[in-house]
C-alpha cells in the first residue's frame, strides 16, 4: 500500500549541487566582468570636441565697388577637447567661407596639431577673399546686405582627427565643422554670433 505522508523529495547528489554552485559563481563573474567592462567603457569613450567662432572679419568689406576680391578673410575658432584623459591628433585644417553657395575664400590655415585632454586651442586663419564680385550672379543680394548691415556667411573647417585613448589610438575621423553667421556692413562679426558654438559633423 502506497504511503502518502512520504516525502517525494529527492535529495541532490554531491556532483549536482557542485555543477549548480559553480554555475552560480561563473554567472556571478560574467555580471561582475560586465559591469567593470561597462565602467571601462563609458570611461574611455570618446567625446567629440567642441568648436566655437571667436571673431571673424573681412576689414572694408563695404567700401569696395568691386567686390571682396583679394580682400584678407581673418577668423579665429576656438577648439575645445572635453574629455579628461583622451588626447587629440588632428591633420592639417582647411578652411573655406561661403556666402550662400559660392565660395569666398578657402585654404589651409593650421598645420597637424595634437591637442591635450581638457584643453583649448584658437584655430586662427587668414584667407584670401575671391569674391563675391560686380560680374556674379550673387552680387545684388550681397551688396544689398552688406548694405542693410546683415550678411549671412558660413565657415566651415575640415580635417581629420585621431583619438589617443590610453596607449592606443583610434582610427583616424573625418570631420567637418560648420559655423553660421552673421556679418555686419562694415565686414566684421555680429556680437550675438561672438562665441556661438559650430556644428560638428563627423
Amino acid at each position: 500500500m502506497r504511503r502518502y505522508g512520504q516525502s517525494l523529495y529527492q535529495p541532490q547528489s554531491p556532483v549536482a549541487r557542485c555543477v549548480n554552485f559553480l554555475c552560480a559563481v561563473l554567472l556571478t563573474l560574467i555580471l561582475i566582468a560586465g559591469v567593470i567592462l561597462f565602467v571601462l567603457w563609458l570611461s574611455l569613450r570618446p567625446h567629440r570636441p567642441k568648436f566655437y567662432l571667436a571673431d571673424f572679419s573681412i576689414p572694408n568689406a563695404n567700401r569696395q565697388s568691386a567686390g571682396l576680391a583679394n580682400l584678407p578673410v581673418h577668423f579665429t575658432v576656438n577648439e575645445h577637447n572635453p574629455n579628461q584623459k583622451i588626447g587629440m591628433f588632428y591633420d592639417e585644417v582647411l578652411a573655406s567661407v561661403f556666402y550662400g553657395d559660392q565660395l569666398v575664400a578657402t585654404g589651409p590655415v593650421m598645420n597637424p596639431f595634437y591637442q591635450v585632454p581638457k584643453g583649448d586651442t584658437p584655430v586662427q586663419g587668414t584667407l584670401l577673399a575671391r569674391g563675391p564680385v560686380p560680374t556674379d550672379p550673387s552680387w545684388g543680394l550681397f551688396a544689398g546686405e552688406v548694405a542693410a548691415g546683415a550678411v549671412q556667411m558660413r565657415l566651415v573647417l575640415t580635417s581629420k582627427v585621431q583619438f589617443q585613448v590610453k596607449v592606443w589610438d583610434t582610427k583616424r575621423h573625418h570631420m567637418k565643422v560648420e559655423c553660421d553667421f552673421t556679418m555686419q556692413g562694415d565686414g566684421t562679426l555680429r556680437p550675438q554670433d561672438k562665441n556661438s558654438q559650430c556644428t560638428l559633423y563627423f
